[in-house]
């Protein structure tokens, strides 16, 4: 490769850049944590569209408009209190997407906030109210309800496995990027 001042010199391999700036390390992290949070954010969307998709008919029932007809051939099983609660999660995600670009630390507070509430809450709520339903399919091997001809019970458990690591490793990236832009506020407030 061409130097503009020459050749290397002689007797260096090019291992002496310790005196060289490097990008400082809260600022990597802050970079690193960005992308992964914004894959777990984008992750959690699609769960919740996809959640959306399995309660549509309830909904488009409960409202009153709509083809019902159509949606009832799906012959999905009636919603479960927790799947209502957790689709709202959707709004604590794009709160979380909205906070990545200028490293807002107000809406990724607001976002773990309702990671908890809407995310985490309901999915314990979930866990408990089906863990019946999955000793007696383990035991017994019978169920309630099907899905698209599988058990219910063993996709709804699928779901929340899925779901409860995506929160868990959403908040472990809040909090990582939180730190790091802590410490970016207190260095602007230094000068």
């Amino acid at each position: 490769m061409a130097s503009k001042y020459g050749s290397r010199p002689t007797g260096t391999d090019g291992s002496d850049f310790w005196h060289r700036e490097s990008v400082a390390y809260r600022h990597k992290m802050s970079s690193i944590n960005k992308a992964r949070l914004k894959m777990d954010l984008v992750l959690q969307i699609v769960l919740c569209v996809l959640m959306t998709v399995r309660i549509l008919p309830a909904l488009v029932s409960l409202v009153g408009v709509g083809p019902v007809k159509q949606l009832r051939k799906w012959d999905l099983p009636a919603p479960r209190p927790w799947e209502y609660m957790w689709s709202v999660s959707i709004i604590a995600a794009v709160l979380g997407l909205r906070s990545i670009p200028k490293n807002e630390g107000f809406l990724l507070k607001q976002y773990m906030i309702g990671t908890v509430v809407f995310g985490l809450l309901p999915i314990i709520y979930g866990i408990v109210d089906q863990i019946d339903d999955l000793y007696a399919y383990l035991n017994e091997k019978r169920w309630n309800a099907q899905i698209f001809g599988y058990p219910a019970v063993i996709i709804w458990f699928m779901f929340l496995t899925a779901a409860i690591q995506l929160h868990g490793f959403g908040l472990y990236f809040s909090l990582q990027l939180l730190k790091s832009w802590k410490v970016n506020r207190t260095d602007k407030k230094l000068r």
